[in-house]
């Protein structure tokens, strides 16, 4: 199977909302969407810890490998947005990803509306980056 993930570093929700409307993904991921939703399930709407938000990630992406293999589909590709984007974040999220895959995986960055880069040594993470400007 192979898997496609995007990452996406942006400044808002409604940048990586539309570009999630035009892609054909099977999974989008965003660490605020999660935190929020957990939040919101929390009966006292406390702040969940990032070990609780990844472990909810990664049953997410577990299940949508299984899904893959059961329909026998080739692939499958994944819109991830980045909390943060340095090195060790991507570092980590590409080890967190390997633990569930055996096969190696592509892994893409789009930068959306951003004057900011990122520190050096952080694009060359990624197997292709691209650039996104909205007006």
């Amino acid at each position: 199977m192979k898997l496609h993930v995007e990452g996406v570093w942006c400044k808002t929700r409604t940048e990586f909302e539309r570009l999630a409307k035009s892609g054909d993904y099977d999974l989008t991921v965003s660490y605020f969407d999660i935190f929020n939703r957990l939040i919101k399930s929390d009966p006292y709407s406390k702040e969940p810890s990032d070990i609780i938000v990844s472990l909810y990630i990664r049953k997410l992406i577990q299940r949508l490998l299984s899904d893959t293999l059961e329909k026998e589909k080739e692939g499958a590709k994944i819109l991830y947005m980045f909390k943060t984007l340095d090195t060790g974040s991507v570092s980590g999220f590409k080890d967190f990803v390997n633990d569930l895959i055996e096969e190696p995986f592509d892994l893409d960055l789009i930068i959306i509306n951003r004057c900011d880069y990122p520190k050096k040594g952080v694009l060359s993470k990624f197997d292709n980056v691209r650039f996104i400007d909205h007006d």
